[in-house]
């Protein structure tokens, strides 16, 4: 046997144990473009090369659930229950029972009982609730008569009981919100928690009041305010639809939040860093998307007018963008599957020739 013939029985042993049983090993990271286009069975597909293609829309913000008109108590400088009052005399009569030498003789502070009745020495009862302190000064002024005529009263408040709403969830300062002056409103207390911890497109808004909740998105959140009372609770979490995946042949496969409240497919393939250069097949975008029935876009970017489309095709939550790999990386894949094996069957090859 010449040297050429034994060269070429090596060659054909080599391919024999090493390519074509690697063949059947070649992994996958993902359906082919062919693959793709060719079982539509189960989906519509549609390819985008016009404007005309693009599809609306479909997520519309500006959700808002307004919620009834104050039932519990808001704000108000009126006396309420739990606050603390002090009643001051001044008076300079040593006939009367309230002289103290030139000092004011001070009553209290008291705490406001739920029925709002005050009991004050030598005067008798006093409703103080819901009522201005200057309404209630004048009231005293006019009990205290009777006692003494050259007494001058007033009434202050000493501490108040603060109504509070609530804000929790994913905002960077959680918890109470005190109602400290009148017509305070949810922008107020969203305000107060230091806002969302995050873009706030990426939240949805909830208020409980009075056992009952309202839902906004983040538009109708800030175009709809509304007036907030004592007990309101406001809730601010993670917004799941606003998420779409990007895999395949791009730089950084992820799971994306919107990085703008209306996303293209531009913002999309921006948000990945990009197509891989190296592996993916620009012919071969497509994008996912639930519906009845399911849908895939696909896309050729290859064409600079399907380029320029992309900047206008409207990403939606939960799409899946796909970008498939170029045939070369394929094969290149394999060749770097078998090519330890390669040498090794190589050198065992030449051994037994030796031999």
């Amino acid at each position: 046997m010449t040297r050429l013939h034994r060269s070429a029985i090596f060659s054909l042993s080599v391919l024999q144990v090493i390519i074509l049983p690697s063949c059947a090993f070649i992994s996958d990271t993902g359906p082919l473009k062919g693959r793709i286009k060719g079982d539509s069975e189960s989906f519509e597909i549609v390819e985008i090369n016009s404007r005309e293609k693009i599809p609306s829309r479909n997520r519309v913000y500006g959700r808002a659930e307004r919620p009834s008109a104050l039932t519990g108590p808001g704000y108000s400088d009126k006396v309420r229950e739990r606050d603390s009052l002090a009643f001051v005399i001044t008076d300079l009569s040593e006939q009367s029972p309230f002289f103290t030498r030139g000092a004011p003789y001070k009553y209290g502070p008291i705490e406001v009982p739920k029925d709002g009745l005050v009991h004050i020495p030598y005067v008798g009862e006093l409703n103080v609730l819901d009522r201005s302190l200057a309404d209630i000064s004048s009231t005293f002024s006019e009990k205290i008569k009777p006692v003494s005529k050259t007494a001058e009263v007033m009434v202050v408040r000493t501490e108040r009981f603060l109504l509070t709403a609530n804000v929790l969830g994913e905002v960077k300062k959680p918890g109470p919100i005190p109602l400290e002056r009148s017509g305070i409103t949810s922008i107020d207390i969203l305000a107060a928690s230091g806002g969302p911890a995050d873009a706030e497109h990426l939240y949805q808004y909830t208020l409980r009041r009075g056992g009952r909740d309202y839902h906004f998105d983040y538009k109708g959140f800030r175009q709809k305010p509304f007036s907030i009372e004592a007990g309101d609770l406001l809730t601010v979490s993670t917004d799941a639809t606003n998420r779409f995946q990007i895999m395949g042949a791009i730089n950084n496969p992820v799971s994306v939040p919107f990085p703008v409240p209306n996303p293209t497919l531009a913002d999309a393939i921006g948000a990945a860093r990009g197509l891989d250069e190296r592996r993916s097949d620009a012919s071969g975008v497509f994008v996912f998307r639930k519906g009845d029935p399911d849908t895939v876009y696909t896309f050729n970017l290859k064409n600079p007018s399907v380029m320029a489309l992309m900047q206008r095709f409207p990403i939606e939550g939960e799409d899946i963008v796909y970008v498939t790999e170029a045939p070369l990386t394929r094969w290149n894949r394999l060749l770097s599957q078998i090519l330890p094996t390669s040498i090794s069957a190589a050198a065992n090859t030449a051994e037994r020739y030796r031999n």
